[in-house]
Formats: C-alpha cells, structure tokens, sequence
C-alpha cells in the first residue's frame, strides 16, 4: 500500500467525513494526495459498515469542487503575488501561461476534465484556468463533470471491490486511464459522424 495512503486511512477511520473532506480538498488544491485512492478504500469501509456510503460520496465531491475552486478564485482574485508568495510563480512563466491559455481556450473539455483524473495535473490547471481569467462558467461545468466522473469511478469501484479495494487499486490508474480515453474516443466518433449528417 502506498506510504502516503496508510496515514490517511488511519485519520478516515478516526474522524470519518472531516478527514474525508480535508483530504480531497487539499489534493485538489494542492497537494499531491492520493485522494481517489483514499475514496476507493473509504466506499470499501461503507460496504463493512464503518461509513455511510452516500455520505463518502457527497463529501469527496464536495472536497474535490471546493479544492478546486478555492484554487482557481485564490489566483484569479490575486495571481502571481500568492503563487510567489508561497514559492510557485516560477513555474507559470508568460510562454507557459500563453500556451495553457491557448489549450484552454480551444479545448476547455479536454483539458479541464480529462486533468481531473491526474492529482499532479488537476491543480496547475485550476491555477492556469484562475490566471488566464477563463470563464468561471466553463471552467465550473468542465470540473464539476470531471470531477464528479472521477468520485464516482472510485467511490462505486470501491463499493463494488469491497475487501478486494487494495488490488483493485493497484490497477485503478490504468483502469481509469482507458475509461477517460474511451469517452474521449466515442466524444469524438460521435462529433465526427452529426457533421457528416
């Protein structure tokens, strides 16, 4: 099992939803947690009746959206001042900004949702997204499909796997990588055919 995971189910098994909570809100915001990892293990502990399994739901989505909306609004409203402040405007040069406001601009669904299914990922677009001033609109209906795509896969993986979550886990990336690139593979057929009718 992960190193990082195990200290993290030890404080969902100790204080439940707020550990839940804090977790996705942090791995969404910042912080490379495994948080889809902990939500599979949590749906699995709502099969031994140690959760509610609804309520792991509703809270890891809610954790999830305010991570990344706190994410986006902390840039958005005060940009590159936080991110030197705590170290990261390096990493969000004007080349870099200019080409994440291109891909946002030209393929927001793709971008935004797709990069929910990867912790590094996820955080850096919320603050592109909040930097380059994208449309709060599209920014929300992109990461609120993604995201809540995302706490489902885990959460019913999870609830389905019960005691079997950990080996599930093992596999769960590559899982979720083939899901992700199938619905973007049959988005595109579909795009591809109501043109050519």
């Amino acid at each position: 099992m992960n190193i990082i995971l195990t200290p993290l189910l030890s404080y969902v098994l100790v204080y439940k939803y707020l550990a839940i909570f804090i977790i996705t809100f942090l791995g969404a915001f910042a912080l490379p947690l495994p948080s889809g990892s902990m939500l599979l293990a949590a749906s699995a502990f709502a099969v031994q009746g140690y959760l509610n399994f609804w309520l792991v739901f509703a809270v890891g989505l809610a954790g999830n959206l305010a991570g990344d909306n706190a994410g986006y609004w902390l840039v958005r409203l005060y940009g590159l001042r936080v991110l030197n402040k705590i170290g990261l405007g390096s990493f969000f040069r004007k080349e870099r900004l200019d080409a994440a406001r291109q891909k946002l601009h030209d393929h927001p669904i793709l971008t935004i949702f797709s990069s929910r299914f990867f912790t590094a990922i996820a955080p850096a677009v919320n603050v592109a997204s909040g930097m380059t001033r994208l449309s709060y609109s599209r920014y929300l209906i992109f990461e609120s499909l993604g995201e809540l795509t995302e706490v489902t896969f885990f959460c019913l993986a999870g609830y389905l796997f019960g005691n079997n979550w950990e080996y599930f886990q093992k596999l769960s990336g590559w899982i979720l990588v083939l899901v992700v690139a199938s619905m973007f593979l049959s988005y595109f057929i579909l795009r591809m055919f109501s043109k050519k009718t």
